[in-house]
C-alpha cells in the first residue's frame, strides 16, 4: 500500500505540475502531454535500473493475500462499496450542478485554448477555485474525448483510504485492533463513498492529507529524506485541491518538525521539491486572484458571496455548531426539507437569528443525501457518539503493550480540534459538512485513544452495529438520486401510475425522474446547431448546461456571453449562435424577446429542463444572430 501511495503522489504531482507548465508553453494538448508522459516513462526506467526494484509478490501471492484480506465482513463490505462506486461512475453522466456549472467547463475551456487562462465569465468560480482535481481529470478528458471517466481520481483515492487511515492511527497511538475497525468504518463515511464515483473535489484530498502527515512521521522513524520530500509534495497537493484545505497543512508542519534537518542533507533537491510543492499548491491560483481581482480569494467586492460574511468568529462557531451536526444527521431521504428550510428562513429574521445572516442559507437542508452535501454521514456520526458513551461506561482495563505518546503525537491529536474551530469561525458556506471531508479522519485519533475503546472492539454488539453502519452507507449509495444502483425510474414510474395521489410515491418519482431531465440536456440542440459552427455563445448566470454545448468534445468551442458584451463583440468573436438561459434573463430583468431585439437575433429552438426537482423548469433558447448590414 505504501508504494501505491508514493506512486499516486508522484503521478498527481506530475499531472498538476505539467498542467501549469504546458499552459505556460501554450501546449496543453495531446502532443504536450505525450512528451510529458514519455519523459516520465524514461525517468521511471532509469530509476528502476539503478535501484533494481522488483515486485515482492507475484500474482498468485497477491490473489491469495486479497482473498485472505476480504474474507472478513468489514473489508468485504468496503469492497462492495468500491464496486458500487465504479458502477455509479461508469453508468451515469455527471448531473451535479456545481460540476457542470464550473468544474467541467473550466477544464473544457483550458483544453479548448490549450492553456489555463482567466475565462471570460461572470461565474467567478471558474477562475478563482483551486485547480488540483481538474488537472488530474484534464488528460483523461483530453485523450478519451469524454467526461465519463473524470471520476477515476476520486475512485483511486477511495481505494487507498483504509490503509492510510490505519497507518496514521497506528502512528498516533491508536491500538491496532481499534485502528483496524475504524479504518473501514471511516472509509464508509458518506462523503467518501458518495464522491468516489463523482466529479466532486472534496473528499479525494483526504488521501494527500493522510499521506502528508503519515510520511512525515515515517521520515522521522526511518530518518528518510525521500519520505519527507514526498510528504511535502502531498501537502502541496492537499492545498492545491481546495482553498479550505490549506489549514490542514499545519498538521504536516507539526509532523515534519522533528525531521526538518533532513532538508539540509540534499539542499539542491530540497529546493527543487519546494518549488514544485508551491507549483502544485494553491499558490498559482492565489497569485492570479490577486492579479485579476485584487484579493487572495478572488471573490469580487459586491458579489453575493462577498456580502455573505460571518458576523464574527464567535457567531461562526455558534452557527456551525448547529449547522454541521444537522447536515451530518441528514438521512438518505428528508421529505420535510421545504418545511425545515422555511423555518430556518423565519429564524434568521428574528433578533437572535440575525447573528447568522452572514451564512449562506443558514441551517438549510437538502431533500436527501447526494455527493454535493454528504458529510461523514448519519451512521458514522451516531455510531461515534454511541462508541464514546459505551467506552466511557466500560471498566478501564490495561491492554497488552504500552503506547508511548510524545509531544508531536499529542499535538497531532489536539491540533485538528483547533483547526475545526478555525474552520467553523471562518467558513459559512451552505454545505460545510461536505467541505470538511478532509478534516473528519484527523478528529478521531484523540477520541479513539480514550479509555475503553480498545475493549469495546471485543464486544459483539459493537462489531455488528459497526457493520450495520457500513450497510447503511451501501444502502445510501444505492439510493442516491444522481446515480441509483437500482432501476429507480422504472419502479417509481410504475408506482406513480398506479398511485398518483400518494405523496411518498410522487416525491420519489419527482426526485429520481429529475436525473433524466438533467441527462437530456446532453442532447439539447444536437440537430439544431449547424455542424460548421465551431464557436457557440452561452449566456447564463451560474447555469450548468455548458458541457452539453461542447459535445462532441474536440469539435466545438463555447464562449460565455456576459451582460455587457455587445453585438459587435460577439461578431468579432465569430459567434453566430448563442444559447440563452432563463437564469441570465432573470438576472438581467429581461425577456427573451428583449434579448433577441438587443442582439438582432432569432429564436430557432427551445429546450426546457429542471435543475432541481422542487423548482420550476429552466428554459434554454437557441438564438441565431442575424447578420448586420455592416458585415
Amino acid at each position: 500500500m505504501l508504494n501505491l501511495v508514493r506512486i499516486w503522489i508522484l503521478l498527481s504531482t506530475l499531472l498538476v505540475a505539467s498542467g501549469w507548465i504546458l499552459s505556460a508553453l501554450h501546449e496543453l494538448n495531446r502532443a504536450g502531454y505525450g512528451i510529458v508522459f514519455a519523459l516520465a516513462a524514461i525517468a521511471v526506467i532509469i530509476w528502476q535500473r539503478k535501484t533494481k526494484w522488483r515486485p515482492t509478490k507475484n500474482f498468485p501471492q497477491l490473489a491469495k493475500k486479497f482473498k485472505k484480506r476480504f474474507r472478513h465482513f468489514a473489508p468485504a463490505l468496503f469492497l462492495v462499496l468500491i464496486v458500487g462506486s465504479i458502477l455509479g461512475g461508469a453508468l451515469y453522466p455527471c448531473t451535479d450542478l456545481d460540476s457542470n456549472a464550473y468544474r467541467l467547463p473550466r477544464v473544457l475551456h483550458w483544453l479548448g485554448q490549450e492553456q489555463w487562462h482567466w475565462i471570460h465569465t461572470d461565474d467567478y468560480r471558474m477562475n478563482i477555485a483551486a485547480t488540483g482535481f481538474e488537472w488530474l481529470s484534464a488528460p483523461l478528458i483530453l485523450f478519451t474525448h469524454t467526461d465519463r471517466v473524470a471520476f477515476l481520481p476520486n475512485l483511486v483515492s477511495f481505494l487507498m483510504l483504509p490503509g492510510l487511515i490505519f497507518s496514521l492511527f497506528f502512528r498516533l497511538g491508536v491500538r491496532p485492533r481499534v485502528a483496524w475497525w475504524w479504518m473501514w468504518l471511516l472509509s464508509a463515511g458518506w462523503c467518501y463513498a458518495t464522491q468516489a464515483g463523482s466529479f466532486h473535489n472534496d473528499s479525494f484530498a483526504v488521501i494527500y492529507a493522510l499521506a502528508a502527515v503519515g510520511l512525515a512521521l515515517r521520515a522521522r522513524e526511518k530518518w528518510s529524506v525521500y519520505d519527507l520530500w514526498l510528504s511535502a509534495l502531498a501537502a502541496g497537493l492537499l492545498a492545491g485541491a481546495k482553498q479550505t484545505n490549506i489549514p490542514l497543512v499545519l498538521l504536516w508542519i507539526i509532523a515534519a518538525l522533528p525531521s526538518v534537518r533532513l532538508f539540509a542533507v540534499k539542499p539542491i533537491m530540497t529546493t527543487a521539491v519546494a518549488i514544485i510543492t508551491l507549483l502544485i499548491s494553491a499558490a498559482p491560483v492565489i497569485i492570479f486572484n490577486f492579479v485579476h481581482v485584487g484579493n487572495w480569494t478572488g471573490i469580487p467586492e459586491g458579489s453575493h458571496w462577498a456580502r455573505a460574511q460571518l458576523h464574527s468568529p464567535f457567531w461562526g462557531i455558534m452557527g456551525n455548531a448547529f449547522a454541521l451536526p444537522a447536515q451530518n444527521l441528514l438521512p438518505p431521504f428528508f421529505p420535510w426539507s421545504n418545511a425545515w428550510d422555511d423555518m430556518m428562513a423565519r429564524f434568521v429574521k428574528t433578533g437572535f437569528g440575525l447573528h447568522f445572516t452572514g451564512f449562506e442559507h443558514f441551517g438549510y437542508l437538502n431533500p436527501g443525501i447526494t455527493e454535493k452535501n454528504a458529510g461523514i454521514g448519519l451512521g458514522v456520526f451516531i455510531f461515534t457518539i454511541v462508541s464514546l458513551f459505551a467506552g466511557w461506561r466500560l471498566p478501564v482495563s490495561r491492554p497488552a503493550g504500552i503506547v508511548t505518546v510524545d509531544k508531536i503525537t499529542r499535538l497531532l491529536r489536539w491540533a485538528p480540534v483547533l483547526l475545526l474551530l478555525l474552520f467553523m469561525a471562518m467558513v459559512g458556506a451552505f454545505q460545510n459538512a461536505r467541505l470538511l471531508s478532509p478534516y473528519y479522519v484527523f478528529l478521531f485519533p484523540l477520541l479513539l485513544s480514550l479509555p475503553g475503546q480498545s475493549g469495546l472492539t471485543r464486544k459483539g454488539w459493537w462489531r455488528w452495529t459497526g457493520l450495520l453502519t457500513m450497510v447503511l452507507t451501501l444502502f445510501t449509495l444505492m439510493l442516491i438520486r444522481s446515480r441509483p444502483l437500482f432501476p429507480a425510474v422504472t419502479i417509481f414510474e410504475s408506482l406513480y401510475n398506479a398511485h398518483p395521489h400518494s405523496k411518498v410515491v410522487a416525491q420519489g418519482w419527482k426526485s429520481y425522474s429529475n436525473r433524466l431531465s438533467l441527462e437530456s440536456v446532453r442532447n439539447c440542440f444536437k440537430d439544431s446547431i449547424p455542424p460548421e459552427e465551431k464557436i457557440i455563445g452561452y449566456a447564463t448566470f451560474e447555469g450548468a448546461a455548458e458541457p452539453a454545448l461542447w459535445m462532441p468534445l474536440g469539435c466545438r468551442e463555447v464562449k460565455r456571453v456576459m451582460p455587457l458584451d455587445g453585438p459587435e463583440q460577439l461578431s468579432r468573436s465569430n459567434i453566430h449562435y448563442v444559447v440563452v438561459e432563463d437564469l441570465a434573463l432573470e438576472k438581467a430583468g429581461e425577456t427573451i424577446g428583449q434579448w433577441t431585439a438587443k442582439y438582432n437575433g432569432t429564436v430557432v429552438d427551445q429546450f426546457n429542463f429542471q435543475y432541481d426537482p422542487y423548482r420550476a423548469p429552466t428554459g434554454l433558447y437557441l438564438v441565431r444572430l442575424n447578420p448586420s448590414p455592416q458585415r
